[in-house]
């Protein structure tokens, strides 16, 4: 028996229409007789299914359809020019050009890139924290947070390892961050280009006390939610990761995120994840 199929294809560009016999033997004129006379051709093409192009939908909605409709989300990406952030900056327009949760990929010294989160932003700086973690390391090599964060292995750790591989031309436009910490009684203030969040900056003031960070009293608009503070480390997935506030309440600890979002404390010697941040 003869294995006819009809295929039809729409496209902005054409219509077309592909008729396929299998399994005859006629010549072309029976052929052509055998579609006209027997099979009603135009009938077969009108009501053979439609095939559509890649740029167009699968099926046609008519205006009249009830049914539900659905939204989509789909992210815009677009890119610039790093003298156009720089002109933003001086401009006080920079608030304009970069808002919370937009994230950029910062070209690194090995060619590869790192993805970093808008933090904050007004008119003539912005705040940005690394979206995942660069790597895992202790704070300190002992169970100590003796000496803050100011004389941690963490620290150098985040000034050492990482910094320097963030692209030269990038660097050069890092503001550096003040930060201000109490070691033992004394005030101690100084001045880094990439650092670790602090506690206040992820989680605002603690009503109990576990931290007491001297030099920041907001929390950064883009960690009000607990799902939006979680990060990865490599293949490792879901990890937890230092905060440079130690722990007020015992002399071995610095603050951490938990891999579901919440804060907690980890002993300095153990290997945690590190996701610093810098302003521009």
């Amino acid at each position: 028996m003869a294995k006819i199929r009809i295929d039809r294809t729409n496209s902005k560009e054409y219509e077309e229409v592909l008729v396929e016999i299998e399994d005859v033997d006629f010549d072309k004129d029976t052929i052509n007789a055998l579609l006209e006379k027997s099979l009603d051709v135009k009938t077969l093409i009108s009501n053979a299914p439609l095939v559509t192009s890649e740029s167009e939908t699968a099926a046609k909605i008519d205006d009249s359809d009830k049914g539900m409709r659905y939204n989509i989300r789909r992210m815009k990406k677009e890119s610039f020019l790093l003298d156009e952030i720089i002109a933003a900056k001086k401009e006080g327009k920079l608030d304009k050009f970069i808002s919370p949760f937009d994230e950029i990929d910062v070209p690194l010294d090995t060619g590869g890139y790192v993805t970093v989160v808008c933090a904050y932003s007004c008119s003539y700086w912005a705040r940005f924290v690394f979206k995942d973690c660069w790597d895992e390391c202790a704070m300190n090599d002992e169970a100590t947070n003796k000496g803050g964060y100011y004389k941690s292995m963490g620290r150098t750790h985040v000034l050492v390892d990482i910094l320097p591989h963030i692209a030269q031309e990038w660097r050069e436009i890092f503001k550096p961050r003040r930060i201000v910490e109490k070691i033992n009684g004394e005030r101690i203030e100084y001045e880094d280009l990439m650092w670790l969040p602090s506690a206040t900056d992820v989680f605002g003031l603690s009503p109990e006390g576990y931290w007491k960070d001297i030099d920041e009293k907001v929390q950064l608009p883009i960690f009000n939610r607990e799902r939006d503070r979680v990060k990865e480390c490599g293949d490792k997935g879901t990890y937890p990761y230092w905060l440079r506030s130690v722990n007020a309440m015992a002399s071995k600890r610095f603050r951490i995120v938990a891999t579901n979002g919440s804060n907690t404390d980890s002993g300095a010697h153990y290997s945690t994840g590190f996701a610093p941040g810098f302003d521009i």
